[in-house]
């Protein structure tokens, strides 16, 4: 018994001082294995068409808009047409371009419209924003990132753009580019490797794939348990003043 106990104890001792590299933590996995285990057949050609058909397919909502005013048109229709009366929006780059704070209020003087804007070292403010967000029914907001084959939106959080105002809502508008899209998990997180290393700026890295979906105990599916009911996103299809960081 001892003689095994120790055989076993002497092979785990051989083994930790010797770590293969596959296993080993922070090993990076090579680009040819990324994209093996990602890969798909979304051809670049047709991502806006794989994007939109994928998105739809997970019960999300999408226009693809020709112009800057063409996409604050799409924004001031679909608020106006939905009766939400307390809407957010974000302080993205996308948001600002389109001027939604600065003309929205005065197309539809009858929403109230939450900026995101706070100082994110005030846990007053943090609180208050918390607490606003929570009895709003409808958000506004950028997103970072774009997969094809799988239709889902990737947003990275920041003391500046937290997560509350993408999930407190009943609904979701995203604002995005055609070319912030990718073809799959592989190649996003590949550009994402190369272009940040280990310093994402962000304190998390959120996939957003449909409408919140949650199944109770009797496999029931229910709607907006753990986030939005309904998720729609407008994608702007033209040159940008500055368009956002891809």
């Amino acid at each position: 018994m001892m003689g095994s106990r120790s055989e076993i104890l002497g092979r785990l001792r051989r083994a930790l001082a010797k770590p293969s590299l596959e296993h080993h933590h922070g090993h990076q996995p090579e680009i040819n294995d990324m994209r093996v285990l990602f890969s798909s057949d979304a051809v670049h050609d047709s991502l806006i068409d794989r994007f939109k058909r994928e998105f739809e397919l997970v019960n999300g909502e999408m226009t693809v808009c020709p112009s800057i005013e063409a996409a604050f048109e799409s924004v001031r229709q679909l608020v106006h047409a939905s009766g939400f009366r307390k809407v957010a929006i974000s302080t993205h780059d996308l948001c600002r371009q389109l001027r939604l704070l600065e003309r929205l209020p005065v197309e539809l003087p009858e929403v109230q419209f939450v900026s995101e804007t706070i100082d994110s070292e005030n846990v007053f403010e943090r609180d208050h924003l918390t607490k606003r967000l929570s009895e709003v029914q409808l958000s506004i907001t950028g997103v970072e990132y774009l997969i094809a084959d799988i239709g889902t939106l990737v947003v990275i959080s920041n003391p500046e753009a937290s997560r509350q105002i993408s999930l407190l809502p009943t609904a979701h508008l995203v604002l995005a580019t055609t070319n912030q899209i990718y073809p799959n998990m592989a190649e996003l997180f590949l550009h994402i490797q190369e272009k940040y290393g280990d310093n994402l700026p962000g304190s998390a890295l959120t996939l957003i794939t449909g409408p919140s979906r949650t199944a109770d105990i009797e496999k029931v599916l229910i709607k907006g348990v753990h986030g939005p009911m309904r998720l729609i996103a407008i994608l702007l299809d033209c040159p940008l003043s500055s368009a956002p960081d891809t």
